[in-house]
């Protein structure tokens, strides 16, 4: 692996790291109130949403039909991945 390659592979993994603890940041405040129950109906629409969104409104000018379904899918998968990991904060 080439020096480049692993910085950009550390830079991904920073910038991933970074908008979760973000999110979870902001999911926390935003509905924690709620209780348990509340804050799992919105973390799954949110979740829906940000999926949809994601296939009915992403255009990648100057990509091919391929790379723009790859990339919708790993983003819907990211979106899924990161929602799914948080959890309700009881303290």
């Amino acid at each position: 692996m080439t020096e480049n390659t692993k910085e950009l592979q550390a830079i991904n993994t920073a910038w991933q790291i970074a908008i979760q603890e973000i999110l979870r940041m902001v999911i926390r405040d935003m509905y924690h109130g709620g209780g348990e129950e509340s804050f799992k109906t919105h973390i799954k629409r949110i979740e829906e949403a940000a999926v949809d969104s994601i296939y009915t409104d992403l255009r990648l000018r100057g990509t091919d039909e391929w790379t723009e379904v790859l990339v919708k899918d790993k983003a819907s998968n990211f979106v899924t991945m990161l929602l799914t990991s948080f959890a309700y904060d009881r303290a």
